[in-house]
């Protein structure tokens, strides 16, 4: 199949993609993630606990993942990582464990399994310039959202569960900014429990989002591109363009966004 026709399919493919997004859970579903919020093991050191976690990361064709704080990319030091899998979720204290070793770097940097994110662009800059990790194998949650509803508005993940399940994300209220943003230490188990809800609604917004396999392949090539954004930018260039409300990054999705700034400003 040629270029040409690669580009039919993927349009037809976004034609048939249905109007409406938004997928309450039912009693069942809200039953299995409280299920699912049980199971959240907090990783500070190297010991069993931590290879049995990578061995079951490893074992997975898809896994979600969050990094706190990325939100201003390479201008934060890394303090945790969190992995789902269908089993349950993993929290890894980079500040206790001091560095992301090389197994669990592989994993990042490798096509399999499929890393879920949301704002893969901060994500990525966040671990090539702390960590030397070239993520690999990217599936952005905000930029399926943005070929669905054919838009570049800039959903955070939590404004992104509650679009796509109706499911309101209250914010940590905890008292200092340190535990807001999750460096301060110990963790809560509300702030514990924050992050596993997150990592796992952002898995099944995966599942949620995952039209066909033309649109999943057209969504891991453009992530893939989005998630290079700020390559090769020097960090002051970055900082200025990592403000929350920044829309740096999104004229990639141009193209399959029909709806203009200007009736983007009256939404």
């Amino acid at each position: 199949m040629n270029e040409s026709d690669g580009n039919d399919s993927f349009s037809s493919a976004l034609d048939s993609l249905p109007e409406i997004i938004c997928f309450p859970f039912c009693k069942r579903e809200l039953e299995n993630l409280e299920k699912q919020l049980d199971r959240i093991v907090l990783i500070n050191q190297v010991d069993t606990t931590y290879h049995r976690a990578l061995k079951d990361i490893k074992d997975q064709e898809i896994i979600s993942l969050l990094v706190e704080p990325s939100f201003y990319g390479r201008h934060h030091p890394t303090s945790i990582l969190v992995v789902a899998t269908g089993n349950g979720t993993y929290i890894f204290d980079i500040k206790a464990l001091g560095l992301i070793f090389l197994e669990l770097a592989k994993i990042l940097e490798a096509d399999q399994p499929r890393k879920v994110i949301h704002y893969s662009h901060r994500i990525a800059d966040h671990l090539l310039h702390r960590h030397r990790i070239s993520l690999g194998g990217i599936f952005d949650t905000f930029v399926a959202l943005c070929l669905i509803s054919e838009t570049r508005i800039p959903y955070t993940l939590p404004e992104a569960i509650t679009l796509v399940f109706g499911l309101p994300m209250e914010k940590v209220t905890e008292a200092c900014e340190s535990q807001r943003n999750f460096t301060a230490r110990p963790l809560t188990h509300s702030q514990m429990r924050y992050l596993a809800k997150m990592v796992q609604l952002q898995h099944i917004m995966h599942d949620r989002l995952n039209y066909s396999h033309i649109f999943c392949a057209e969504v891991h090539r453009i992530s893939l591109e989005f998630s290079h954004s700020y390559y090769g930018l020097r960090s002051c260039d970055v900082a200025i363009n990592m403000a929350p409300a920044s829309s740096f990054g999104f004229q990639l999705l141009d193209s399959f966004c029909k709806k203009t700034d200007k009736e983007l400003e009256e939404i």
